[in-house]
């Protein structure tokens, strides 16, 4: 029955084919929102678990409704768009200053680096004006935004029912989420966030204000002597990621370029992650050619608590992070200690050269007395400061960049130095080597790196990216790493590396092809091992991706993936697998509706080869599902917006599992081969 379903989809690609000619030239510029999903689908190809990208979103499509002019950008300016590489924004602020000015966007095709694809993502977020009069009074009427969203499973798990013999939820299968923004020009900015997930009880006096996570600020940017100010829940990064980084780091990609971080001091807490941010306020003000900034934070963090010592403080065995408090047990850990953070930055600044220092303290109010793995060698410290140096260099056609950073008092070190070449005006190359001690374990990083976290790792990664035709770029990357020290499931030094190549090819503004292959190969036990040391085999994951985006005409869009993968290790048997998904956007031309569907088959024998695969979603929901087993998922996306100021969404989803009786375990367990989700949201700006 697979394959019927596969001989369909399959038939279905080529009749995009046959839309007729004087259709394609009737093609527009392609939904705001997908755009944004195309990013992030880059950014995150790597990826294999759902971040909160709602932040990074939200900011797009602030830049949407204002776009930056490009005649009076500067490079902070340009910056945010993370698409970009560093080449692409000196290539373009050189061109302006050696034209005086760009009189259209069709321009950007002739700066050096520049490819199609590049200028169609960046056409929503800039314009092209002479003069950009700014209103002063905008911070008086600036842009405000109330969204609120529904979540719940089609199916319900045996934790909801009264016959559950273990932990069972306290609150319903329901998930809601509201959020409310406002924007005052360029000078302020503040929001705020409540929500409840599923299996949380709400409104019934187990948390206070009914839900489970509140969370809000304050920012004000460019007053008086002030670069920043943020009051509230926000973020804070600084150089590569070593010292502190607790806000959204985008690893190895597609991008290969993208390895250079671009610190943005503090930053807004506006999404739902319930972790990794800090409480308190933190300000940016400049000295003459530096920006020095200091920040400090208080607030309550999930623990297990196991006892009360003799003077007084709390002992804990763990930091949940998940955010979820739907069981008795998940309850009491919730905000059951405190913790202090503060630290501080200053950064030189000038035209060719940048660096920083940054220093940061971390306390949490107890002590740890948890069981500790071999692995980790000794007791994780309640209290640990870090300091590092940062610095950017920009020579020429060259520029490199690197932090250096020890966890003291003990002073162990993480390093990070790499460079960014431009060989030509179509070639360009990206070195990064790391070297993280095994201690080297401060609360707050987001360093370069293959494992989970910048500790116990030393590799060099060699990205390059060509340009050899108009329309068409190649883009590779390899990277070696090793672990000198024992990691979670390998019981001795290891190592491992990775390789990605990746054709980009626009042929026309409305078809685009994408082929990508990617090779990994790392060291992990030798699973039911009964020797006395355990050996290690390779573990080697292959895939091939294939993906085609066809805007047949202004109201359909067509995108087709095909991804075949191959799991290897020397103590098991190899594993094939593969997804066929075919999506379809409608865009009405006659009344405000924009549907996107998808129906994807796959085929895998484990979890073990497992298929990550980006799916469109509503806004700031934007998910990277894992397809395992043997089934098919098809979702239905409806947006309707009966007038400017209002947005509303319909989602449905479900994944069909051939082969499976049950699905989940615990208290998740459905007794069903199937899982549906509806999803349901409400936008208004006024």
């Amino acid at each position: 029955m697979i394959f019927a379903r596969l001989s369909i989809v399959v038939l279905f690609i080529p009749m995009a084919f046959l839309i007729p000619k004087s259709a394609i030239s009737q093609v527009n510029q392609a939904d705001v929102q997908q755009i944004i999903a195309n990013i992030v689908e880059d950014l995150t190809s790597k990826s294999e678990s759902e971040e909160d990208y709602s932040q990074f979103i939200e900011d797009l499509l602030y830049l949407c409704e204002n776009p930056i002019n490009l005649n009076t950008a500067t490079m902070d300016d340009l910056k945010k768009f993370i698409f970009l590489n560093d080449f692409q924004i000196s290539s373009l602020i050189d061109y302006r200053d050696s034209t005086g000015s760009i009189l259209t966007l069709y321009e950007l095709q002739t700066i050096v680096g520049f490819d199609l694809i590049d200028i169609q993502r960046m056409a929503p977020f800039v314009k092209v004006v002479q003069e950009d009069k700014t209103n002063l009074a905008s911070i008086y009427y600036g842009r405000n935004e109330l969204s609120f969203r529904y979540r719940t499973s089609v199916e319900t798990p045996i934790g909801y029912t009264k016959n559950y013999t273990g932990s069972r939820y306290l609150g319903d299968k329901n998930a809601y989420y509201t959020r409310y923004s406002y924007r005052g020009g360029k000078h302020l900015q503040m929001g705020f966030i409540a929500e409840k997930d599923a299996g949380e009880p709400f409104f019934d006096g187990k948390f206070k204000t009914g839900f489970d996570y509140l969370s809000g600020y304050v920012l004000f940017t460019k007053i008086g002597k002030i670069k920043k100010l943020i009051i509230g829940d926000y973020h804070a990064e600084f150089g590569q990621g070593l010292t502190f980084w607790n806000s959204l780091s985008f690893g190895k990609s597609s991008s290969v370029l993208g390895v250079r971080k671009r610190a943005d001091g503090l930053t807004k807490h506006s999404s739902a992650f319930e972790s990794q941010y800090m409480r308190g306020a933190g300000i940016t003000v400049p000295i003459l050619k530096a920006d020095l900034t200091v920040f400090a934070s208080y607030r309550n963090i999930d623990a297990n608590i196991s006892d009360t010592l003799e003077n007084g403080d709390l002992a804990y065995s763990s930091l949940p992070e998940t955010g979820l408090h739907r069981t008795l047990s998940e309850i009491n850990n919730r905000n059951a200690i405190s913790e202090f953070t503060t630290g501080g930055n200053i950064t030189y600044n000038s035209k060719k050269f940048k660096t920083g220092i940054t220093i940061a303290h971390s306390k949490i109010n107890g002590e740890f007395t948890g069981n500790q793995a071999i692995y980790q060698l000794k007791p994780t410290p309640s209290q640990k400061t870090a300091i590092g140096f940062s610095a950017d260099l920009f020579i020429k056609n060259y520029q490199f960049f690197g932090e250096i950073a020890a966890d003291l008092p003990n002073l162990y070190l993480a390093s990070v130095v790499g460079g960014l070449f431009k060989l030509s005006n179509t070639v360009q190359l990206s070195i990064l080597g790391r070297s993280y001690s095994q201690n080297f374990n401060p609360r707050y990083t987001a360093g370069f790196a293959e494992g989970s976290g910048t500790y116990n790792e030393n590799g060099i990664y060699t990205g390059l990216s060509v340009l050899p035709a108009k329309g068409w770029k190649l883009s590779g990357y390899i990277d070696l790493f090793k672990y000198p020290w024992l990691k979670f499931g390998v019981n001795s030094p290891s190592g491992g590396r990775e390789f990605l190549a990746q054709s980009e090819h626009s042929i026309t503004d409305f078809f685009n092809l994408n082929i990508r292959y990617r090779y990994k190969s790392v060291e992990k036990n030798l699973s039911n091992s009964i020797n006395p040391i355990t050996p290690l085999v390779n573990q080697t994951n292959q895939s091939i991706r294939l993906q085609i985006n066809f805007n047949a005409t202004s109201t359909v869009s067509l995108k087709t993936n095909l991804e075949t993968l191959i799991f290897n290790t020397d103590s098991t048997n190899s594993e094939y697998g593969f997804l066929l998904a075919q999506d379809l956007g409608l865009k009405m031309s006659r009344i405000p509706v924009n549907l996107n569907l998808r129906f994807a088959i796959f085929d895998t024998p484990s979890w073990n080869s497992r298929i990550y695969s980006y799916e469109t979603d509503m806004l700031y929901s934007f998910s990277v599902p894992a397809y395992y087993s043997k089934g098919s998922r098809l979702f239905a996306l409806i947006k309707y917006s009966p007038k400017p100021w209002i947005d509303l969404w319909l989602r449905y989803s479900q994944t069909y599992y051939s082969e499976m009786d049950e699905l989940g375990q615990g208290a998740d367990l459905i007794n069903t081969n199937t899982r549906g989700e509806i999803k349901t949201m409400v936008r208004v700006r006024f």
